[in-house]
């Protein structure tokens, strides 16, 4: 009943602020929705994962070697438990959806028992961590079981490089696989230095957004910062009897560019300056905290606890629909 309530009232806000996701901002990279109509009427949600950005860091070196200058911007005001409650509640509107459609959702003892997920180990969501990805927390839905192939001494989950979900969909009984990773990211860090002069710049740009590939930063690089990179995606596989390692459909569907979120925070620039005689860094400003280690951040930013809540559900659950409710489209 709770998560049916929550459900009407992002309905609501929706009609009265306006969309913040629709179909001009979102790349369709989609094949074969046709085909779906002689899919089962199933479906295996094999990833939902979605990652919030709490820290951004960068450091860059001057050629000469005299300069650096580094950058750390964090977000203040939101809760993690704000965010893992986002996540929670998108994942109730995809079930609901999918089980009102009719569709059968196939459980994760199900997958555990197939060939392909012999060896993995399951994992249950409902608790964020900071170790998937550099700067962010990354959640999955209370109570949602998921696979993956290893975890390190840090606790951050490893799966594999190669696409290999067109055949966990045939495993299933050659049914649809939904998957979906999706970031939110607040600041941008970029550096550059001048051979000539031997200074060193760093710039930061706030602007609240679903990114078409998040860009997580941190100063601790060998050679500067060390850059990690998280494609935004959802997508729905499904096999269909193809020979070989592809798929006859895939549904997906990725932000164009970048999706704006407005209204959540003040939209800021940093600058940092670092000549070889003088600089123009800006002093501490507090600390945050990243798998468990204390950064010095230099610049913060404030969001708006409800505003983040309000709109960043939203524009989730507004692109979830649009993926969800073509796949329940194509399969009628």
């Amino acid at each position: 009943m709770k998560n049916y309530l929550l459900i009407l009232a992002f309905f609501f806000c929706t009609m009265v602020q306006g969309q913040i996701v629709t179909s001009k901002n979102v790349s369709d990279n989609s094949y074969g929705e046709k085909k779906l109509k002689d899919a089962p009427k199933k479906v295996y949600l094999n990833q939902f994962f979605v990652n919030y950005q709490l820290i951004a860091a960068s450091s860059e070196a001057s050629a000469g070697g005299k300069t650096k200058a580094e950058m750390a911007v964090g977000m203040t005001g939101v809760e993690i438990a704000d965010m893992q409650e986002i996540t929670n509640n998108a994942y109730a509107m995809v079930v609901k959806k999918l089980q009102d459609a009719g569709i059968e959702i196939v459980n994760s003892a199900e997958a555990g028992n197939t060939e392909f997920y012999s060896d993995w180990t399951k994992m249950t969501g409902g608790t964020p961590s900071k170790a998937q990805l550099i700067g962010y927390v990354s959640t999955a839905p209370a109570g949602f079981d998921f696979y993956v192939k290893k975890v390190d001494s840090k606790g951050k989950t490893k799966g594999t490089f190669l696409d290999t979900t067109p055949k966990l969909s045939k495993e299933l009984g050659d049914i649809p696989v939904f998957e979906a990773n999706i970031c939110f990211q607040f600041v941008t860090i970029e550096g550059n230095s001048s051979y000539v002069t031997d200074a060193t710049k760093m710039k930061g740009v706030v602007q609240y957004q679903m990114p078409e590939v998040a860009i997580a930063k941190s100063a601790e690089g060998i050679f500067g910062s060390k850059i990690e990179t998280s494609r935004v995606a959802a997508r729905v596989v499904w096999k269909g009897g193809m020979n070989g390692a592809g798929a006859n459909t895939i549904l997906s569907y990725s932000p164009k560019g970048g999706i704006e979120i407005p209204g959540v925070m003040e939209e800021k620039k940093f600058k940092e300056y670092v000549t070889p005689d003088r600089s123009y860094n800006t002093t501490y400003a507090g600390v945050a905290y990243t798998n468990d280690k204390e950064l010095e951040v230099s610049h913060q930013v404030k969001a708006d606890r409800a505003a983040y809540k309000t709109k960043t559900q939203q524009a989730l659950n507004e692109y979830l629909s649009l993926v969800v409710d073509n796949f329940i489209a194509s399969l009628n």
